[in-house]
């Protein structure tokens, strides 16, 4: 097989074992256009992110809050005036563990697996680096995974009321 491009992508065909390769091009062909895919849309990220800081606020918490998508990539991100510099770096570690664990858990449920003596122990490191401590949780419309929503700057409860608040600003829901 002669390979065109330095970035083929081979794709094994489960039916006969078949081995086929897709040029990055051909690829990209395959993927669905972002209307088609299950993610928020800037406007209810900001509408999110709005709500949240609003709760932050009444706590005076300054905070970061950070909404990502399923693969765990920035859709928004504000960082209140007064709010600590390491608070992004925080907070999109912690959200990014909601979204690569498919929004199947909080953090706070995460925590416990990553303890010393737990069989996870050191999970925390994968990745870049996850956090798991309370404060981001996934965000569903209709039973579907559309985002992760993290606050980082007040305690973990303030953290989570506040979170909660955007989920529901976009008539979503979440799993606590």
């Amino acid at each position: 097989m002669k390979v065109d491009s330095v970035i083929t992508l081979a794709i094994l065909a489960l039916g006969n074992g078949a081995i086929a390769a897709l040029s990055p091009a051909d690829w990209y062909k395959t993927m669905k256009p972002p209307n088609e895919r299950f993610v928020l849309n800037a406007e209810q990220a900001q509408k999110a992110i709005n709500a949240a800081a609003a709760v932050a606020s009444q706590n005076s918490s300054p905070s970061t809050i950070v909404v990502l998508d399923p693969a765990g990539f920035v859709i928004s991100l504000l960082r209140m005036d007064n709010a600590w510099i390491e608070s992004v770096d925080t907070c999109i570690k912690k959200t990014r563990s909601v979204s690569l664990f498919n929004g199947a858990f909080t953090t706070e449920e995460l925590n416990p697996i990553i303890q010393p003596g737990s069989e996870d122990y050191g999970l925390e490191t994968a990745n870049g680096g996850l956090m798991f401590v309370k404060g981001a949780i996934p965000l569903y419309i209709n039973g579907t995974f559309f985002a992760a929503i993290g606050v980082c700057g007040g305690s973990g409860a303030q953290d989570v009321e506040a979170a909660i608040a955007g989920v529901l600003a976009v008539n979503g829901t979440t799993l606590t």
